[in-house]
C-alpha cells in the first residue's frame, strides 16, 4: 500500500477503482464501500485507490466553529490500510481546493491525475464547489466521460443511519456502546501520559493523566466510564473520569484521567491508547474525598462486572491481580 500526500505525485492508471470521501471515523458505511472496493480489485485485477482529505473539509469550510473530528488522518490511514487499498490518496483541503467545480474535479483530478473505471460511492456522496456533484451528477459525468458508478446503499444500526455527523452526535451524548456499533470498533483517543494533580495517588486509586494527540479530537461527554486501555502493546480495562473534578477546585481545562485495574507502574510520557466500552455514570460533586472513593470503588465494581461479561477470560486475566 502507498499512501500519497501531493496529488501531483500519485501515478497514473486508467484500470482504477476509485472512492472519494473524508471517511472520518471509518465506519462500517465506510468499511463496506472499503469491502466492495476489494472484492471488485481480486475480481477485475484493478489497482485501488482511496482519496481522503486533510485538514477536514468542515474546518475550512466553516473556520469559525469549534469542529471536532472522529481520526486525525494518520489514525484514518491505519484504518483505512485494514482493508489493503493500494493507494490512499490523502489531498490538502485548502479554500482553492474548496472553489474547484465537480465536473473540474471529476475530469482534471479523477480522471486526470488518478486514471479511473470505476468510483464506488455511498448513496449520499457529494463533492465539489458548494457539494454540487451529488450522485445524479456523478451518472451524467460517468455517461460522458466512460467509467462506471456504483452507489451503496444508507446503512441503518437499530434504526439509525450511519455517518460521521450522527456519531459525534452520539459521541456528545455520552453514548459510547451506540457509537462502537455504528462505528465498526471502539471509539478511541491516542494520547500521551502526562503528570498530573498526583490526587488520585495519595487517594489510593492512581490515574494516569491523558493528553490527547490533537486537540481537535472528539472527547466523549463527561462522565466515567469503562475503557480500554492499550500501553507498550499492552491490553488492560481501565475505569476513566472525563471532566473537570468538581469534588476538588474546578479545572479551568477538561481533564482525563484513567484507573488502569491491576495495574500501578510509571508511565509518565508514553504513548496510550483508550479505547471506550461503556458509560457508567455522570461526573459529580461528592461532599468529600471520602465519598468520592466510595463511589469509586462502586464504579471499579461495576467495571469488572462489565468487562467479565463482554470479553474472554484471557482478555480479563489482568483482572485477576486486583
Amino acid at each position: 500500500m502507498e499512501v500519497v500526500r501531493n496529488i501531483h505525485r500519485i501515478s497514473k492508471d486508467v484500470n482504477s477503482i476509485v472512492t472519494v470521501g473524508v471517511f472520518d471515523g471509518v465506519h462500517i458505511a465506510h468499511r463496506e464501500i472499503l469491502k466492495r472496493m476489494k472484492r471488485e480489485k481480486e475480481i477485475t485485477g484493478s489497482r485501488t485507490v482511496v482519496v481522503t482529505f486533510d485538514p477536514h473539509p468542515q474546518e475550512i469550510l466553516k473556520p469559525g466553529e469549534k469542529f471536532q473530528i472522529l481520526t486525525t488522518i494518520d489514525e484514518r490511514i491505519e484504518l483505512l490500510s485494514e482493508y489493503e487499498p493500494d493507494v490512499i490518496l490523502v489531498v490538502n483541503f485548502t479554500p482553492d481546493f474548496a472553489n474547484i467545480t465537480a465536473e473540474v474535479f471529476c475530469r482534471e483530478i479523477m480522471m486526470g491525475k488518478i486514471g479511473l473505471r470505476k468510483v464506488i460511492v455511498g448513496y449520499n456522496h457529494a463533492f465539489g464547489k458548494n457539494r454540487e456533484g451529488n450522485p445524479e451528477k456523478l451518472m451524467e459525468f460517468a455517461r460522458k466521460y466512460g467509467f462506471e458508478v456504483e452507489l451503496l446503499p444508507q446503512f441503518l444500526v437499530e434504526g439509525v443511519p450511519v455517518s460521521s455527523s450522527k456519531i459525534r452526535s452520539i459521541l456528545n451524548e455520552g453514548n459510547v456502546k451506540l457509537a462502537s456499533k455504528l462505528l465498526g470498533r471502539y471509539y478511541f483517543i491516542n494520547g500521551v501520559v502526562v503528570k498530573g494533580s498526583g490526587r488520585g495517588k495519595e487517594l489510593g486509586i492512581p490515574t494516569a493523566n491523558i493528553e490527547p494527540n490533537s486537540r481537535r479530537k472528539l472527547i466523549p461527554k463527561n462522565g466515567v466510564y469503562v475503557v480500554k486501555v492499550t500501553l507498550d502493546k499492552r491490553s488492560y480495562f481501565g475505569v476513566m473520569n472525563i471532566g473537570y473534578r468538581p469534588t476538588f477546585e474546578l479545572d479551568s481545562e477538561r481533564v482525563l484521567e484513567v484507573h488502569i485495574l491491576g495495574f500501578n507502574e510509571e508511565i509518565y510520557f508514553k504513548h496510550i491508547k483508550i479505547e471506550f466500552i461503556d458509560r457508567l455514570r455522570d461526573e459529580i460533586k461528592f461532599s468529600s474525598p471520602l465519598e468520592l472513593v466510595r463511589q469509586i470503588e462502586i464504579d471499579k465494581s461495576k467495571a469488572i462486572e462489565l468487562i467479565e461479561r463482554e470479553f474472554s477470560v484471557e482478555e480479563v486475566s489482568n483482572l485477576k491481580k486486583i
